[in-house]
């Protein structure tokens, strides 16, 4: 049976107690290790805390974790969601069927509550990646200790895709928004280094990837539609405006 290790950065101990609870709740049948990172520890099944003596952000947080990891699945949590039933149900299995077609292989973890999904440069990238150890190690790690809050999945995807990988969301309900969330409680790296984790992403990517796309954080990181997404995946290397891309709140009519 393969192994599971769910990598969970937080500041927030009520928001990571109730993550945990779901993902405890909603796992039955799978080996898994939840690994939080955080300047705290929590005392539950399953749990391995690192504690974090310094905040760098979560970017350098998920990298911490990831060195602390035993699994053979990584998973991407965040603490101002929760697992769903059934949640893991089937995605070891499908990352290894996909692996067997497009290596390394990154898949996403769907959220039924949110009909969008990002695209950068074009090309798909999942808010919450899931991959085998060996695709990780494949692309050079999991997320890059280059950024502070930001750019750390897209970063991971476009790692992949430059590897000739493949990128697509699972099949499946996996995860949904934590409604009891303040966006004011987020960390002080969240609210300020956009600007800096933006300029990070187009050093490293605009000359290979970014050919037609303007250096505006709207256009070369855009939200489309679920209704877009063709073969669980996007690949479509021009801009927004040009595709056709609408304001993220749009439905299809």
């Amino acid at each position: 049976m393969p192994t599971f290790s769910i990598i969970l950065p937080t500041l927030r101990q009520p928001l990571a107690k109730a993550a945990i609870q779901s993902i405890q709740e909603h796992s039955a049948g799978h080996d898994y290790e939840i690994v939080l990172v955080a300047p705290f520890a929590i005392d539950a099944p399953r749990v391995a805390s690192v504690i974090e003596t310094e905040r760098r952000g979560n970017c350098t947080a998920h990298a911490t974790g990831y060195a602390a990891s035993s699994g053979d699945v990584i998973v991407a949590m965040s603490d101002d969601h929760l697992a769903l039933p059934g949640w893991l149900d089937g995605v070891a299995e499908t990352i290894a069927a996909k692996e067997k077609l497009d290596f390394p292989f990154l898949g996403g973890l769907n959220r039924p509550d949110h009909p969008h999904f990002g695209a950068i440069y074009g090309l798909y990238y999942a808010y919450f990646p899931v991959m085998s150890r060996r695709g990780v190690e494949e692309v050079g790690g999991w997320f890059s200790t280059d950024y502070r809050a930001h750019y750390g999945d897209p970063d991971l995807a476009i790692r992949v895709w430059s590897l000739g990988g493949r990128c697509e969301l699972l099949p499946g309900d996996h995860l949904a928004t934590n409604p009891d969330e303040d966006p004011d409680s987020q960390s002080i790296h969240k609210q300020t280094s956009m600007a800096a984790d933006v300029a990070t992403f187009a050093a490293k990517y605009h000359r290979a990837f970014g050919g037609g796309f303007p250096l505006d954080f709207g256009q070369i990181n855009f939200d489309y539609h679920i209704s877009e997404l063709r073969d669980m995946s996007f690949v479509a290397r021009i801009p927004p405006a040009q595709h056709g891309g609408r304001d993220r709140h749009w439905r299809p009519t």
